[in-house]
């Protein structure tokens, strides 16, 4: 008995002593690789990027009739979502579970949506909405002229004169156009509160007396700038038709006129928000040469535009120039060098480009 018990103390006590090979070879065996993710089939990724447009008709109508309003106090079961619209159950239904599938609203019950961040945004009552962008993108002022996209790349010519037989802006001007006219100009109002902040953080405007807004439409960059620029008064200059459905403002008076014929003079800043892109190089050096002969001596001129990389990444710019091309007659988005080029032919020349959050940059000019 006991020297069973001295064995079995021996045992535990003084363990067999590991060989140190093994041990060398276990630290110097490599860590099997990690399984390579499957590859995004090329069907699929042309496949995904031919339903976008179903995607875009589906947010716009989503927000016409809206949706979003009806979700802001939380997720809400499809039958009384659809009620709460005015839309039919089952074809609201269908669509919910679409984009609540690509993570543009959610669904965490079968059938019961709410709001994402992004969707949030498709709100009429929140700051920076994109809710009349949204409506007006698939609107018939842009949806007849890019379902003509194969004629402009044909002829070169525009959407709008195929769809229409005249230009987007003179297209607007008909009496039977007005509710397509109103929408657009909701929609650059919606689109500004994206980009005027932005545009606020990264240029010091505080400095300036006068600034005029070219094209500023209702006002809404405008009173974004003033709002950083406390001593400053400001000018809305737009056609007499868009001013005219502007809101009263404190520190702004609302002009109607023609930017090819004349701007108001003296200012020492004017800025110009996506108005540039509208336009040919001859027109944009009309607009910019009757700004360069307005301003005072040591004015500044800010264009603000989504300026195009000379590199091949995608890019905002890229897009907004495609749509330039569809919807506009012979408007685009410019490098950096094609802007000095612009600017030189107005008589002005580039003193900085300033970056910002947004896709949007500062083009800051001065007279040459």
């Amino acid at each position: 008995m006991a020297s069973r018990k001295r064995s079995r103390k021996k045992s535990v006590t003084a363990p067999k002593k590991l060989s140190a090979k093994p041990v060398r070879r276990a630290a110097a065996k490599k860590p099997a690789p990690a399984a390579a993710a499957p590859a995004h089939p090329p069907q699929a990724v042309l496949m995904d990027a031919l339903f976008g447009m179903m995607v875009t008709k589906s947010l716009s109508a989503i927000a016409a009739i809206g949706v979003p309003d009806a979700l802001a106090g939380g997720p809400m079961y499809y039958t009384e979502l659809a009620d709460a619209v005015g839309a039919d159950q089952r074809a609201l239904h269908r669509v919910m579970r679409m984009l609540a599938g690509i993570g543009l609203f959610s669904e965490n019950r079968p059938g019961a949506f709410g709001l994402t961040p992004a969707s949030n945004l498709l709100r009429s009552d929140v700051p920076q909405s994109l809710r009349d962008m949204a409506v007006m993108i698939t609107s018939r002022s842009h949806w007849d002229p890019w379902g003509r996209l194969e004629d402009v790349l044909r002829t070169g010519k525009s959407g709008p004169m195929h769809a229409f037989g005249t230009d987007v802006f003179t297209w607007f001007q008909a009496v039977e156009n007005k509710g397509e006219w109103e929408i657009f100009n909701a929609a650059m109002t919606s689109f500004s509160a994206g980009t005027s902040h932005a545009v606020v953080a990264s240029v010091a405007f505080d400095g300036f007396k006068s600034i005029v807004d070219v094209g500023g439409g209702h006002g809404y960059l405008l009173k974004t700038v003033l709002a950083a620029a406390p001593k400053a008064k400001g000018t809305v200059y737009d056609l007499p038709g868009v001013v005219q459905g502007a809101q009263p403002s404190d520190r702004i008076t609302f002009v109607g006129g023609d930017f090819f014929k004349s701007v108001p003079p003296g200012a020492d800043c004017y800025v110009l928000k996506h108005i540039i892109h509208d336009w040919s190089d001859r027109q944009s050096v009309t607009i910019l040469s009757n700004i360069a002969k307005a301003m005072a001596p040591n004015g500044r001129v800010f264009v603000l535009e989504t300026v195009m990389p000379e590199t091949p990444e995608a890019h905002p710019a890229k897009f907004m120039d495609v749509n330039m091309l569809a919807m506009t007659e012979g408007g685009c988005e410019r490098t950096v060098k094609e802007y000095e080029a612009l600017f030189s032919k107005a008589g002005l020349k580039v003193a900085k480009v300033h970056p910002t959050a947004s896709p949007v940059s500062a083009i800051e000019a001065k007279k040459a």
